[in-house]
Parts: structure tokens; sequence; C-alpha cells
């Protein structure tokens, strides 16, 4: 989770600064790319310290294992160590590809990465020793490992010159962009904070079953919510493009579309995925833990709430001017951690959590747009009426259409396949016919008719 969330953090902080030079016109890329090389180096090694220190005596003292595993626990908190550290150093690497808007490769990359892991865990199953937690740990380390040795190579072959080591001396550079850094960071800490601190605080109060269970509701809110995101991640170098050549209608206008069609792809998922959750999730994983469903549902809404901010955060970043939208979205995060072990304290269920993120989260998505008015001088009203109107019409439409479905209470396997099936091709109907106008059908249609021509 570290890994994910700092790596993600910093990727869009160097993707920034790479797009901002690729757009002026003496920009000078390889200075940049190895301003954030030495930076994300020294981050690295901090993690590391920090992890070897203050995270090795938490575990060793406070964790709660189960008796006997004590030694696997330690084993893949050491190997994810090192995992988080390398993926650090390969941020501006990746960075370089997503700048250059290489995103066919990072597709076919994760899917490949995705499978193998997938490969991996069903030969898993035939093994019956005692270090299976380990070798699942070694699968995923190894999956992750290896982008840092593609996205080199690939790198060195198209980006030599970028990519060429060079020492640069002058603060100022280094200042400019810890500066961004640090408050996307400060930002990005938040997050990590609220996620590992609920963690710690289901495992303090609840035990490891229930780690489990939320667990499970975590990795399918990141899967889905990754859905919408890298829709919204590839318009980042054109939002900064534009914002930089000082382009208001361009970025003005990629913004306020990709909130709307984030949230479109997110109904897409959403609605078939929550009519028959139980469903899936016993298809999923056999036996359903306890609590994992009501997790999952909440997680889900979260989810959805957390892609209100399509679009507009590319352009909060393309401006460089982040600092107090930074600051108010981590006090919200950090806030969570006390207010939720005094809810917990006095009985608040595990998932009573995940209902004040969704408060958080809710409160601060009005606070940045009130700050995007004030300070970026944004068109907040034409976002909100281009963003959220028609998926919001969808969406009641689609909650009358569950609620009735659930009146029916199906039983039989193979229908409520079918309704899953059916309730996806009515979203879409929606999608496609309420959601996106008339100009945006005929382009998709356009290129469908080119896709089948060849």
């Amino acid at each position: 989770m570290m890994f994910t969330f700092i790596s993600n953090s910093l990727g869009v902080a160097t993707t920034r600064f790479l797009n901002t030079e690729m757009g002026k016109k003496n920009g000078d890329i390889n200075k940049c790319f190895n301003i954030n090389l030495v930076l994300h180096t020294c981050l690295a090694f901090g993690i590391f310290v920090l992890a070897e220190t203050i995270g090795l005596w938490y575990v060793c003292n406070v964790l709660v294992v189960e008796n006997g595993k004590f030694w696997d626990a330690f084993f893949v908190y050491q190997v994810s160590v090192f995992i988080a550290c390398l993926g650090v150093v390969n941020g501006p690497y990746a960075s370089l590809f997503s700048a250059h808007e290489c995103f066919k490769f990072l597709s076919l990359f994760d899917i490949a990465n995705t499978i193998l892991r997938f490969g991996g865990i069903l030969l898993l199953q035939y093994y019956d020793g005692i270090y299976a937690l380990r070798i699942y740990c070694l699968i995923m380390g190894i999956t992750t490992m290896d982008s840092f040795v593609v996205y080199r190579v690939l790198a060195t072959r198209k980006w030599s010159e970028i990519i060429k080591k060079r020492i640069i001396r002058t603060w100022k550079d280094y200042k400019d962009v810890l500066a961004f850094s640090n408050w996307n960071l400060l930002a990005t800490m938040s997050l990590m904070a609220r996620s590992s601190g609920t963690d710690m605080l289901i495992n303090s109060f609840f035990g490891t079953a229930m780690n489990g269970a939320y667990a499970i509701s975590k990795n399918v809110n990141n899967y889905i919510v990754q859905f919408s995101a890298n829709f919204d991640g590839a318009s980042g170098p054109q939002i900064i493009q534009a914002y930089a050549a000082g382009d208001v209608e361009r970025y003005t206008y990629l913004a306020n579309k990709m909130g709307r069609f984030c949230l479109l792809l997110f109904l897409l998922v959403f609605f078939p995925l929550y009519m028959e959750l139980e469903t899936v999730l016993s298809l999923w994983l056999g036996e359903v833990p306890q609590h994992a469903l009501v997790f999952t549902q909440v997680n889900l809404i979260l989810a959805g709430v957390s892609m209100t901010g399509g679009g507009i955060v590319q352009v909060i970043n393309a401006s460089g001017k982040i600092k107090w939208f930074k600051i108010q979205v981590s006090i919200f995060f950090f806030l969570c951690i006390p207010i939720g072990y005094c809810f917990l304290k006095i009985g608040m269920p595990a998932h009573g959590m995940l209902v004040l993120f969704l408060v958080a989260d809710l409160l601060q998505r009005v606070v940045q747009l009130i700050l995007m008015k004030f300070i970026l001088q944004y068109d907040v009203l034409g976002y909100v009426k281009e963003a959220y109107l028609r998926p919001a019409a969808i969406s009641a439409i689609m909650s009358c259409f569950l609620v009735a479905y659930w009146q029916l209470d199906i039983n039989l396997l193979p229908l409520k396949i079918i309704a899953m099936g059916a309730c996806f091709i009515i979203c879409l109907f929606f999608v496609i016919f309420l959601g996106m106008e008339k100009s945006e059908r005929l382009k998709i249609w356009d290129k469908i008719k080119k896709f089948n021509r060849k």
C-alpha cells in the first residue's frame, strides 16, 4: 500500500514537471529527469530507514499475528519494504512513459503482470508446504520488480538522451520540484496514514479476521477505481501542456469531459456489480468472510465519491498551486483516524470507519471545488453541470431498477448472472443516450467503423 500511494503521488509530480518541460520551447527534459531521480532515490533511502527502525519495532512489538505466523509476517514485511523502495526509485522512469502518453504499452504491461500473478497463484494452490504465504509474497514481489527492469531497459532504448546521468547542482531547481512534491506527498502520506491507520485500528479492536474482510473490500475498491482513474490519468499530459500554453478553453474542455466520463465508466461497473455483490464475492472467494459484504458495499460507494474528482485534479496539478488543496485534503484524511478511534471505543462497528471516510471525502470535495473557484478562478458551476448532472440522472434511474430487482428475491445463480448482464446493457444504454452528447456518440461510432475496416 505504501508503494502504491507514494509511487502514484511522485509519479503525478514527476509527470507534471516532465510535461511542463515538454510544453516549453527550450525545455530541458534531461535536467528535470535527473532532479526527480535524485529526489526519488533520497526518498527511497528515507523510507528504508524508517521501515527498518520504527516500522520493524511495530511489527515485532505491536502487530497482532496468529501463533506460529510471526516469521511469515516478518518475511513478508521485509520483501514489501524492498519492493516499495525499488518502486520509488523507479518512479522517474515510469513517469517518462506517462509523459510521452505510451498508454498502450502501460496497459499491455499491466495486463501481462496480472496474468503472471494469476498464473502463479493458480500454481500455488497445489503447494501443500508451510511457506505458502512467503511464496505468494514473492510472486507479488517479482511481478512488481520486473517493472524496474523493463522500464529502465525500454527507457534506455527510447530516450537515452533524456535519462543520461547528469549532476544538477542548482538548489533552486530541486526546491521547485520539492515544493510541489512535498505538498503532493503530504496528501499521499495522509491517505496512506488513513488506510494503514484503519488497518491498525481494526486489527487492534477486532483482530486479524476482520482485517481479512476489510482487505477484500479494499481490493474490490482498488480495481474499480483503477478502471476509471486510468482513463482520467490519460488526460493528464494534454491538460498540463494546455495549461502551460495558457489555453484556458482547451484544458477546461478536457477537465469537464473527463469528470463526466470517469463517472459514466464507473457507473457501468458499479451497478451490475452492486446488484449481485454477494453472489460475485461467493463466486470469487467460495465462502465469503463475515463482514466482507458490508465492507465492500460501503467501499464501492466510497469509490464513486473518489471518481467525482475526475479532470479537476489534473488541472490543480497543472497549475502548480497545490498548497491549500493538499492541506485541506490532508486535514480530512488525518482527522479520520482519531475520530474513528473514539467512535470504535464507544462501540461503533468496524465498517463505520468507511462511513466516516465517506462523509470526510464528500466534505473535502466540496472544499476542493470552492478552492478551485477562488485560487484558480475555475468555472466550478460549469464543471458541476457538465460532470455531475448526467451521471446523477443515470444513478437515480438505475437505483430504482436495483430496488425493484431486489424485491424479486431471485435465488437461482443462472438467473442472477443473466440479471447482471441485463443490468449492464440497460446501464450502457443510458450512458450512451443520456450520459453522452450527440457529437460524442458520433465520434465513438466513427471510431468503431474505422476499427472494423482495419
